[in-house]
């Protein structure tokens, strides 16, 4: 029985790497962090905040070499652009250990890995809301929330209102102050 191939793991931060690779060796395959992942042969576990990781992916995938995407709680649109560019799989952070050692066998055993479904009811802002959250979190995002009220035409209150709804829809958690708002809609595809 030859053995099993080795797997790559390349992450922005090599604590990331590390972590996931020690996880994968815990599981009882042969991996190593690497700080290039680009050319390396065999399977590569990337991680989802590499700079430029839709090229990546197809630069991979026209070599016929495997990627798994880790890391991230991306939103559908996001996975599905993962997806495009090539990437076998792609798991959470969310996701238990066992399960990353899981769709890594599998993409070295050749299986076709289940992608994640889309919510049913994928929550979306209103046109007025991503109206809003671009005035606000963008093109007006140095001034004063009643100045920004008074540019679109609208009361202070009502500003508060739309702000108050696109943060429900964003979840609350990092969205206390105008750039965490910024970044989770950034990260949601909804900026």
């Amino acid at each position: 029985m030859s053995p099993e191939p080795v797997v790559s793991v390349w992450s922005r931060w090599r604590l990331h790497a590390d972590a996931v690779t020690s996880v994968l060796v815990a599981g009882g395959l042969d991996a190593r962090t690497v700080d290039e992942g680009g050319d390396v042969d065999g399977l590569l576990v990337a991680g989802v905040l590499l700079p430029d990781l839709p090229d990546l992916l197809e630069h991979r995938r026209a070599k016929g070499r495997p990627t798994v995407v880790w890391g991230g709680v991306l939103p559908s649109p996001r996975v599905a652009a993962v997806r495009a560019a090539g990437a076998a799989a792609y798991v959470s952070m969310l996701r238990p250990p066992h399960e990353v050692v899981d769709v890594v066998r599998r993409v070295l055993a050749g299986q076709v890995v289940p992608w994640p479904a889309p919510p049913e009811a994928m929550t979306r802002l209103t046109p007025t809301e991503q109206h809003v959250a671009r005035a606000y979190l963008v093109e007006w995002s140095d001034h004063p929330r009643a100045d920004v009220a008074r540019r679109l035409g609208i009361s202070e209150r009502t500003l508060k209102a739309h702000v108050a709804n696109i943060r429900a829809k964003a979840g609350h958690r990092g969205t206390e102050t105008r750039e965490g708002l910024h970044r989770a809609l950034v990260v949601s595809g909804w900026l």
